[in-house]
């Protein structure tokens, strides 16, 4: 059996190093928003928990799917990275992808600096690609990760994402590769896939071109967080053949028992995907298995 964690919008919190001048425009939106709301609803230390249990389960693979940071600054980052470090985790065994809080503001797009520091967590491993580029595929025992970027810096307080042509392209490409036969497909972006929750200013605009590549292209799984709670949806694949769809929630929300601080560990074992969820219990203040659902096979 092999075993994939899914972690997703963490939102690590740090100020330090920050200049006045990077609290400009939306960054002095997204700060005061972090101050005022997002300290009490994101709790650390329910990250430092789940980061634990994440050492005891020991999982074969992790999968982080972005929102890593609230406003994109280099500190919120470094504190990912001292996270994953303490989970005791080799880089390869590790996939971290952005989301819309890590593309915050078109300057930190184009600098690259999150692909900078997370290099050695989006090596591709198939030969001719250049990393870090999206799409990317890793391949981890019986799996081809297949990761992708939806996120864009919106330039207004949208949370909305983008793939683009050109990218969902190459992920149908990648998706085809020879290199991928026989492996159980899963692919990875941040914003969902098809409309779950709220309005267009913070759903994925060109979801109905992903879902035609998948009609075309084919995959076993599609993971992805944004919404801040557990949902599952499907896709149609070749002939017709459902995909799961399936959202993880806040790896640090402090709120109600059915969204607080949560992940995903699938187990693939001959031929079956069986979705398990882990979430933070406040009285016992630890986390246990909430669901066993097997979702394939």
């Amino acid at each position: 059996m092999y075993r994939l964690a899914h972690v997703t919008d963490p939102h690590f919190r740090s100020f330090e190093g920050a200049r006045l001048g990077d609290f400009l425009g939306k960054r002095a939106v997204g700060a005061l928003n972090v101050v005022v709301n997002r300290r009490r609803k994101h709790k650390m230390e329910l990250l430092e928990a789940l980061g634990e249990d994440v050492r005891r389960e020991a999982p074969d693979h992790l999968a982080l799917t972005g929102d890593l940071s609230n406003v994109s600054l280099d500190a919120e980052w470094r504190e990912a990275l001292r996270w994953l470090e303490a989970t005791g985790r080799a880089p390869g065994a590790t996939t971290v992808i952005p989301g819309n809080h890590d593309a915050y503001v078109a300057e930190v797009v184009a600098s690259r600096s999150f692909e900078r520091l997370f290099a050695p967590f989006q090596m591709s491993d198939l030969p001719g690609t250049t990393a870090p580029a999206y799409p990317f595929v890793q391949l981890r025992g019986p799996l081809a990760l297949v990761a992708l970027n939806s996120c864009v810096a919106t330039g207004d307080l949208g949370a909305w994402g983008e793939l683009g042509v050109a990218q969902l392209d190459e992920a149908a490409a990648l998706l085809a590769a020879p290199a991928l036969r026989g492996k159980t497909r899963v692919v990875l972006l941040h914003h969902p896939p098809v409309k779950l929750k709220g309005g267009e200013d913070r759903n994925l605009k060109d979801r109905e071109a992903f879902a035609a590549m998948m009609a075309r292209a084919g995959a076993d799984l599609i993971l992805h967080g944004h919404d801040h709670r557990d949902e599952t949806a499907a896709l149609p694949g070749p002939g017709g053949a459902a995909i799961p769809v399936i959202g993880a929630g806040s790896a640090s929300y402090a709120g109600s028992p059915d969204k607080r601080a949560r992940y995903n560990i699938y187990e693939f074992d001959a031929g079956t995907i069986t979705l398990v969820t882990r979430a933070h219990q406040e009285e016992a203040d630890t986390f246990a298995e909430v669901r066993r659902d097997r979702i394939v096979g």
